[in-house]
């Protein structure tokens, strides 16, 4: 990481004035727009053949899609933790979503620890108003809610998921499923994605109004299991014969409807300019689901790139370093978006966080900046080192990919370049070994099953 902000410093000297008359001036507002297990492959501005996502699309062509962009974990809990906290979840002991309890752990240690600070906290010392909406899956008990973790809206549900219609009551009630909101009332349930957009719609007319910065984590549940659309959603998608992957179609259909009215709310309350919007998935469509992670080879849990490389759109019209209906393939992380707000409100990115500025990445147009990100779960881990992957999975052979030249990860190059991978092999070794082992368990069965999926992963296709 040091090299890397070396080079980009040297690389800012040596622009000089030009790149920075076209940062903006004004400290900007955030919205990240995050997706639940969606397929690389699920949007019109992937290759869909499928699902048609005009208001994506017309992010991407407003915005820069970043081809090479990756999250911090293959599964839905450590993903967002290390976005909400510009580190990779390992270093605080978070290696798996919070699957199985166990007798021996108090419920609260299931949560995002209490000693991480997150994006919110760094925010509020120059005035910013922090929302989320949707689903939290951070912890649930006292001290881990969003309003106890700087978030000064929260509207959602504390777990993992839970039924997009209305429910009964007494099922309703069930924590952590059950609906819950620090700033208002309404907590009766339509079609949870619509709802989600509500209060995001509602939060932008307000913010429209007082002009205060703000940072808005919009997280969807859709297309997350359990599958479920309005009628005239599915209705749209008739022509495609499986009836999950119907209606699967139609959980992001909705999800696009949701993010153009986002969209037209920044527009018509002014906020447009200022406003970085971020569009991204919390890792890759589960390899159980009727997602399409085309074309690359493997899912949700796995650390091939179909499980942790996912779409990424950025759009700021402020910043004229962002040049709207391009493509970077300069390699980013989710890690990336707390120090771009940092260092746009003049704050020194502190040596903890493993990321950069995204602003200044993305921007960047004369040469590529080396990362390196990892990604570990109980059993297996990785290592992405510039354009070579190091990967290993309990009880076989490492595993070497150069990603760039073989991006769907078919020639395994451990055993003939060898030597290209040990310095991997190192740096992997002692990230493992200087990070705090895991704070809870998966179970053995979820273990178990994982192994197998490594085994008969293969390139995803669209399908027609």
């Amino acid at each position: 990481m040091k090299r890397a902000h070396l080079l980009l410093m040297l690389f800012g000297l040596l622009c000089g004035g030009a790149g920075a008359q076209s940062r903006p001036s004004t400290p900007p507002n955030m919205i990240v727009i995050l997706a639940d297990d969606l397929g690389y492959g699920d949007l019109g501005c992937t290759g869909s053949k499928q699902i048609k996502t005009p208001s994506l699309d017309r992010l991407a062509k407003e915005g820069v899609f970043c081809s090479r962009a990756y999250v911090t974990a293959p599964m839905c809990s450590p993903s967002r933790m290390g976005l909400l906290t510009g580190r990779f979840p390992k270093r605080y002991g978070i290696t798996t979503n919070p699957n199985v309890k166990v007798d021996y752990l108090p419920e609260s240690h299931y949560g995002l620890p209490q000693t991480e600070k997150l994006i919110p906290e760094y925010l509020k010392p120059y005035g910013y108003r922090s929302a989320v909406f949707g689903k939290w899956h951070l912890g649930h008990t006292k001290g881990y809610t969003p309003p106890e973790r700087g978030f000064t809206h929260w509207w959602g549900f504390l777990g993992g998921s839970r039924p997009y219609f209305p429910v009964k009551k007494e099922a309703e009630g069930l924590s952590p499923s059950a609906i819950e909101s620090n700033f208002t009332d309404k907590k009766d349930i339509t079609y949870l994605t619509d709802d989600i957009t509500d209060r995001a719609v509602e939060f932008l007319q307000e913010a429209g109004k007082d002009k205060k910065p703000f940072f808005m984590f919009v997280s969807y549940n859709a297309p997350h299991w359990p599958y479920q659309a309005k009628p005239e959603d599915i209705a749209k998608f008739k022509n495609v014969q499986n009836r999950d992957r119907r209606i699967y179609c139609a959980m992001v259909y909705a999800m696009d409807k949701g993010v153009g009215r986002i969209l037209d709310a920044l527009k018509k309350d002014g906020l447009e300019r200022d406003t970085i919007v971020v569009f991204l998935s919390d890792n890759g469509g589960a390899p159980e689901a009727p997602s399409c992670n085309a074309p690359f080879r493997g899912a949700k849990r796995q650390h091939f790139e179909g499980g942790v490389r996912v779409p990424f759109i950025i759009r700021y019209p402020a910043d004229k370093r962002l040049a709207a209906g391009s493509v970077c393939r300069q390699p980013v992380s989710t890690v990336d978006l707390l120090p771009a707000l940092l260092k746009a409100n003049g704050h020194q990115i502190p040596k903890k966080l493993d990321g950069m500025d995204i602003l200044e990445l993305v921007g960047n147009k004369k040469a590529s900046v080396p990362r390196t990100f990892f990604w570990c779960t109980d059993y297996t881990s990785a290592v992405l080192d510039g354009d070579l992957k190091y990967l290993l999975v309990a009880d076989r052979a490492p595993q070497f990919y150069s990603v760039t030249d073989d991006p769907q990860e078919q020639k395994d190059l451990y055993f003939s370049k060898h030597q290209d991978a040990d310095p991997l092999a190192k740096k992997l070794g002692t990230y493992l070994t200087t990070t705090p082992a895991c704070r809870f368990p998966d179970s053995i069965s979820w273990s178990a099953k994982l192994m197998r999926e490594y085994d008969r992963t293969t390139p995803d296709k669209q399908p027609e």
